[in-house]
């Protein structure tokens, strides 16, 4: 996998390696994320053991990190041995990094625990008696999330407390993953992203020579394409039986967003076991659980909605999982023209806002927007929506709308947003000092909008601004 735009992570990594001390650090995030290539980037100009683990046996596992151990660090005449423990295994490895700084990484940790549970019991003895005086740089990494949350960073188990970094590797942001598009036009671009999302496993499935319809097509819908499964996959991988987490996704993806909304789509009897399942996909990451952003105690509030936290999961759960039997008969044709380009826009315009709501956040930090905004997110009341809302403590106020649409947004956008201010302000508490408005619009600005937004100190943004 090619390695882009991890200059964050990098930095993070770098952080942590500093040559006169030992650094435990964790880093996980869901499969096809790039975490290999990114600790292998790391680990280039370094004096490294890298070890990606497998589904193996204790005896296989401490094998092939024999050979990689004795490999990389140029023991002669030990080629042929096998530690027989993990504690020899890392005492050795410590022991190499006594006089200069070591890095070892431990890829996909989670396989290490499943063939040996003691491991993490094993690293903490070690790390307090011996690791943490030496150079030693210790990357744990995994991809089973909820896993390593739990058993890896969790408050009860061994490692708790040891870590000295830890770091959950997201999919790229639109601004990120822009180095894929490139060859596309600005709104494809959006699209492109509204479906595949950040992982950037499976943005390398774009090809620049096909149209999106067939890259979307030969990729995603087709029997045996490289995407056609994998939510499934990844799903299963986790849970020991996924059928009825399969039912609430669904059930999430055709816009059900409340627990008792997705316990009537997804069948289930009642809303305590709804919470469970919610609960463990939240874990997972598979969900978010969304709230108005001017929510004081946001874990509290019954005002909050379920989403799909990544696009393609939304897709695939919307557009291929519900047409498995008409895909599975080999006409994924029929399927794009019939049931998934006709609801595209629709689906895409969930994406559009969250790119919106990431170019905002990113003119925050560079200081190009009216003010500095504390939050900044989506709100809600009853039947009243807005896309953005931006709030500062300091009293100010920005309302975004985000048209997705391909006619150009014109004054009666501006009205309606407007029309929702005060709706907004009486969740706000203290005094709002001033209140700003923005459009963020797929098809540009009418030039009526154009002149309002220059006279009243409206922000207009369009694809070339997002894109950028």
């Amino acid at each position: 996998m090619a390695f882009y735009n991890r200059l964050e992570e990098l930095a993070f990594l770098e952080r942590q390696a500093r040559p006169d001390r030992a650094a435990l650090v964790v880093l996980y995030g869901r499969r096809r994320t790039g975490k290999t290539s990114l600790l292998r980037r790391f680990a280039e100009p370094r004096r490294a053991v890298f070890f990606v683990a497998d589904a193996q046996s204790r005896t296989d596992q401490l094998a092939a990190f024999s050979r990689v151990a004795f490999s990389a660090l140029g023991e002669p005449g030990l080629e042929s041995t096998r530690f027989p423990d993990w504690e020899a295994a890392l005492r050795f490895v410590a022991s190499r990094a006594r006089s200069e700084p070591l890095l070892l990484v431990l890829d996909e940790f989670g396989y290490l625990c499943d063939s040996d549970p003691s491991l993490p019991s094993v690293l903490q003895r070690l790390w307090d008696a011996e690791i943490r005086d030496t150079r030693l740089h210790l990357v744990l990494c995994g991809s089973y999330v909820s896993f390593m949350e739990r058993e890896v960073l969790g408050a009860k188990n061994p490692l708790y407390g040891r870590r000295t970094g830890e770091w959950l590797l997201q999919p790229l942001r639109f601004r990120d993953a822009l180095p894929f598009f490139e060859a596309r036009p600005l709104d494809e671009r959006v699209i492109a992203y509204g479906v595949l999302g950040g992982v950037p496993a499976y943005l390398e499935r774009l090809d620049p020579a096909r149209s999106l319809a067939t890259t979307i097509v030969t990729e995603v819908l087709s029997r045996g394409a490289p995407l056609y499964g994998e939510p499934r996959f990844l799903l299963m991988e986790e849970l020991r039986d996924p059928r009825i987490y399969f039912s609430v996704c669904q059930a999430v993806a055709f816009g059900r967003t409340t627990p008792n909304e997705v316990a009537q789509g997804a069948g289930l009897p009642d809303r305590g076991a709804t919470s469970r399942y919610l609960d463990t996909l939240r874990e997972m990451k598979v969900l978010e659980r969304r709230t108005p952003v001017t929510e004081r105690n946001p874990e509290r509030t019954r005002r909050s909605r379920w989403r799909l936290s990544d696009p393609f999961f939304r897709f695939w759960f919307r557009f291929v999982l519900p047409n498995r039997s008409a895909l599975e008969s080999g006409d994924p044709w029929r399927v794009w023209e019939a049931k998934v380009a006709p609801f595209l826009d629709q689906h895409v315009s969930i994406a559009f806002e969250e790119v919106c709501i990431e170019h905002l956040w990113h003119r925050n930090r560079e200081g190009l927007l009216p003010a500095r905004y504390d939050r900044i997110g989506g709100w809600w009341r009853g039947d009243a929506e807005v896309d953005v809302v931006a709030v500062s403590d300091e009293g100010a106020l920005l309302l975004g709308e985000c048209k997705w649409s391909r006619n150009p947004a014109g004054p009666a956008v501006l009205d309606a947003l407007m029309a929702r201010r005060d709706a907004v302000l009486a969740d706000l508490p203290g005094r709002v000092a001033e209140v700003r408005f923005a459009v963020c619009s797929r098809a540009g600005f009418t030039p009526a909008l154009r002149r309002r937004a220059k006279r009243d100190g409206v922000l207009l943004f369009d694809l070339g601004d997002l894109a950028g």
